[in-house]
């Protein structure tokens, strides 16, 4: 995972989102693996008001410092 990210699976956007992201306006990054749900929950995002949600695709293709956890 990226660094400081929030970890907020696709399965609990709808549940989660609003306590987890109260302000609809903040910039929301959203990635996965490999693309596919951060597609799915980006979208999800948008349909549930967050105004500035950006999907960075799959992390692994990121260009930043990861942390991996063994």
């Amino acid at each position: 995972h990226i660094a400081g990210a929030m970890l907020l699976p696709l399965g609990s956007i709808e549940s989660g989102a609003e306590q987890a992201l109260p302000d609809k306006d903040a910039t929301i990054l959203v990635y996965c693996r490999s693309g596919r749900r951060s597609q799915s929950g980006a979208q999800m995002l948008i349909i549930m008001g967050y105004t500035n949600v950006i999907d960075m695709g799959g992390i692994s293709s990121c260009p930043y410092e990861v942390v991996t956890e063994t």
